[in-house]
């Protein structure tokens, strides 16, 4: 979040000294589409000689979602931005629970079956980004950063995961529109996120893809 304060701060320095231009303050409604395809290895890493146990897990939500944006449209026409999603969303669909057979030293049976709970949420959706004016149209190219955090419910041999940040790139295209006083942008926008990585405290481990591909419309008004 530093970052994206501090290079938004250099950027509206800059436009105010070097060119003519007009800030512009709006929201948003998406018609979002997240997907998350991933994997969780547990077993290897909490004992001597153990099983290992791989859960894959594929999810697919179509969620709404609202966003504020602050940005500075150039005479030129392009415009650099910051859009912020407040709030939190659950990407796991649902909190998964599944059973699974304890593994002793041997790799036996050392305890009959243990229940392991997982879920999963998003905050903190910012992203940077620049938009190049072609007529009415629009071709937008953006950083973007999410915050992930784990919340478990697990025996005690599998450890707990802890929180990352996520950084994506985000691409999409749209047009320009007006309604009285106030402008209106009509876009597909998709963000490719990096691969999540997590180790838990026992070395257990979590590897996710995650992307979101939405339609959106904002409203805004210029000063």
């Amino acid at each position: 979040m530093k970052k994206i304060i501090l290079i938004t701060t250099a950027l509206m320095f800059l436009s105010g000294v070097s060119y003519a231009g007009s800030f512009g303050v709006g929201a948003s409604g998406s018609l979002a589409k997240v997907a998350a395809d991933g994997k969780e290895i547990t077993g290897a890493g909490t004992v001597t000689g153990g099983t290992a146990n791989t859960n894959t897990q594929s999810v697919d939500e179509i969620s709404i979602i609202g966003s504020i944006f602050l940005d500075y449209e150039f005479d030129s026409g392009i415009v650099l931005g910051l859009s912020h999603v407040p709030g939190s969303a659950d990407v796991s669909g649902k909190t998964h629970s599944r059973t699974e057979t304890a593994q002793g030293k041997s790799g036996t049976d050392a305890s009959g079956s243990v229940t392991r709970t997982a879920d999963a949420e998003v905050e903190n959706f910012n992203t940077l980004y620049v938009e190049y004016p072609l007529g009415p149209y629009y071709a937008k190219l953006g950083w973007s950063q999410l915050d992930v955090n784990t919340k478990e419910n697990t025996v005690t041999d599998s450890g707990t995961y802890g929180n990352t940040t996520l950084d994506g790139l985000t691409i999409g295209a749209g047009v320009n529109g007006s309604v009285g006083d106030f402008f209106t942008k009509t876009s597909v926008e998709y963000t490719d996120f990096e691969d999540l990585k997590l180790n838990s405290t026992t070395n257990n481990k979590i590897e996710a893809n995650l992307d979101v591909l939405e339609f959106k419309i904002a409203v805004g008004k210029r000063f």
